[in-house]
């Protein structure tokens, strides 16, 4: 009899079975708290959690002591390459320092994609300058409500998708970035406030392979007249400057020749100039 009940409960137990690597891409499918609840199941499950290629950490409604699980967990010796570490939620309570080095140990872990969303922090998030010279990001996603400040080079060569939100995009005249994005096909910039111009036409004339670039202005970039866009690969353009073109000297420039889908929103005068474009198949104006 106990051994019929010892099988049927292996039987019934299969998952267990499973090698660590399938487990524990179950687990980073968990939110984090379910996820580390199952090291209580079995001495099998104990220390799984502490190996998910993939982490999302959702900081609303939670308190000091989930950052310091979060501290242990990133400095937990059964260290895996990440495939993608998402932090939300972080708000003014909360130091940047932390921050900084919970980014310093993913890009360690060679993370993929890394996405951060917070509210102004209780000091500027300084971003480690190895964030902007990893070799295994594909993804980066940053929305902080604060200014990002690129650093003197910035390179990137695997990154495909590039988000910004939600930022003062600060640019040194006396000592402008060097960009290298030789594989980023998707730009996405919405809510920013541009300081210099110079950084999105850097961005968008160094990268050889774009094709998708969406460019929402909270405000119009100071000391310029000219905002230019020239990418003679993209195919969809997203352009909102909504009532920041009211200035009729301010102008705009789009030199894209292959483009195939255009939304652009604002107002339409002469200050809305286009090279040609036989490619477009899409219009909108609103």
């Amino acid at each position: 009899m106990g051994r019929r009940s010892q099988a049927k409960k292996q039987e019934l137990d299969r998952i267990s079975s499973l090698p660590d690597e399938i487990l524990c891409r179950i687990l980073s499918l968990l939110p984090i708290k379910d996820a580390v609840q199952t090291s209580a199941l079995s001495t099998r499950w104990r220390y799984l959690f502490a190996s998910m290629p993939s982490l999302a950490l959702d900081f609303c409604y939670r308190g000091k002591n989930f950052m310091k699980f979060v501290d242990r967990l990133l400095n937990s010796p059964d260290q895996v390459n990440l495939d993608c570490f998402r932090v939300t939620g972080l708000s003014w309570k909360n130091d940047s320092s932390r921050l900084y080095r919970w980014i310093c140990n993913v890009l360690n872990r060679c993370a993929k994609e890394i996405v951060i969303h917070c509210h102004k922090l209780l000091t500027s998030p300084a971003l480690p300058a190895h964030l902007f010279t990893c070799d295994s990001l594909v993804t980066l996603e940053l929305d902080i409500f604060d200014d990002l400040i690129f650093p003197r080079d910035v390179c990137l060569p695997n990154l495909t998708t590039l988000n910004l939100c939600n930022l003062n995009i600060c640019g040194d005249i006396e000592a402008p970035t060097n960009f290298c994005l030789p594989n980023l096909k998707t730009l996405n910039i919405r809510k920013i406030v541009l300081s210099d111009v110079s950084v999105l036409v850097e961005l968008t004339s160094t990268s050889p392979v774009l094709e998708e670039l969406d460019l929402e202005l909270a405000e119009w970039p100071e000391n310029s007249s000219e905002l230019s866009i020239h990418c003679s690969t993209l195919k969809e353009l997203i352009l909102d400057i909504g009532d920041n073109d009211r200035d009729f000297n301010r102008v705009v420039v789009i030199n894209a020749p292959n483009l195939v889908r255009f939304k652009y929103v604002g107002l339409i005068d002469e200050g809305l100039r286009l090279c040609i474009m036989n490619s477009l198949l899409h219009v909108t104006i609103r």
